[in-house]
């Protein structure tokens, strides 16, 4: 299993950062990093397109399905009831989930590159791929790759904050009557939950996480998540004039 990971995820996006610093950065491992984040996130493109928009439809949908719950009480006409709305909408409950499980892999792969460090691993490279004289692992000249950041590791969490935040849309607000008659439900209480974690710690164990590897995990997950916030909000305006 780990061996046909290696060559099927890691392997190719270990010589595509290889080649990038031959080719392109001329040796800045930085802008290779920032350059092969951005290469990776433009061929998931579509499909966090397609997770993003679940995402977003899902939110829209809440209140018919509540409705959906309320005015059938029957477990087979609700499952009907509830097929037809996804239909409406053209989409369904688990596509989302399926479209991050396909990402993962190569998301991990990508993270798994810089989080090794910066070195040449001969048994990797493939045959047709230069091997370059890496004189220094520094971004601008300035910020050592390799090392840990304090700077870059809280931009990190602050980038993951944003993109959190933008992620989770704001929920309606309730008149004050309706809210004290309602009591949340399990699942509503562990949605909040899961989103005040999402929202509130993940970014701040990101930043740990960033601050204990290097500056090179930092710089790619800085640039990854100003590409998904950017794509995000691109693709809820689109939604938002449709």
């Amino acid at each position: 299993m780990h061996t046909f990971w290696t060559t099927i995820f890691y392997q190719p996006i270990y010589n595509a950062l290889i080649f990038i610093m031959d080719k392109v950065t001329f040796g800045d491992i930085g802008f290779a990093i920032i350059l092969l984040t951005i290469i990776v996130k433009l061929i998931l493109a579509p499909l966090t397109r397609k997770s993003i928009r679940s995402q977003i439809l899902m939110k829209k949908m809440e209140p018919e399905l509540k409705q959906i719950k309320k005015d059938y009480p029957n477990k087979e006409e609700q499952a009907k009831k509830t097929f037809d709305l996804y239909k409406k909408y053209g989409t369904n409950p688990f596509s989302g989930c399926l479209v991050i499980l396909i990402q993962l892999p190569v998301i991990f792969a990508l993270y798994y590159v810089f989080y090794k460090g910066i070195t040449v691993d001969q048994s990797l490279i493939y045959s047709f791929i230069n091997i370059p004289e890496i004189s220094h692992t520094k971004f601008l000249n300035l910020i050592e790759m390799s090392s840990k950041n304090i700077p870059l590791a809280i931009l990190t969490g602050l980038s993951q904050f944003v993109q959190g935040y933008l992620s989770i849309p704001l929920k309606n607000k309730e008149p004050n009557e309706e809210k004290e008659k309602k009591q949340p439900d399990f699942q509503e209480a562990l949605s909040n939950s899961m989103q005040t974690n999402i929202k509130y710690i993940l970014p701040v164990f990101i930043a740990f996480v960033a601050y204990q590897t290097s500056a090179a995990v930092a710089l790619y997950w800085i640039t990854s998540n100003v590409f998904t916030i950017v794509q995000e909000w691109h693709i809820r305006r689109k939604l938002k004039n449709s």
